[in-house]
């Protein structure tokens, strides 16, 4: 087995002392072990790199959502007030449907 070291952005010149630990099924040591020697990573560096990549694809999405407070009350404004119908929207309600009512 290979003792690459998983490079992080920024990691090269970083202290690494922090632990993380966890518990997994037999079965899935031996899939996450396997996977790491076919891409030339010990076990941990696989696992902190997979970890790393999903945490920074979650933490991308979830501030793409966020909106700014002056963005929020401008929505909540905007949704609070009712909409003035358009042209289009009038004559659309004028029209009648095919059974005589009105739409």
């Amino acid at each position: 087995m290979s003792n690459h070291v998983a490079t992080l952005p920024g990691a090269e010149k970083a202290l690494k002392n922090a632990r993380v630990e966890l518990k997994t099924s037999p079965d899935a040591k031996n899939v996450l072990r396997e996977a790491a020697e076919a891409v030339g990573l010990d076990l941990s560096a696989f696992i902190l790199s997979a970890a790393m990549e999903r945490a920074e694809s979650v933490l991308d999405n979830q501030r793409r959502r966020q909106l700014s407070n002056q963005s929020w009350e401008l929505m909540n404004q905007l949704m609070s007030e009712p909409a003035q119908p358009t042209l289009a929207l009038q004559a659309l309600m004028r029209r009648k449907n095919q059974h005589g009512r009105s739409a």
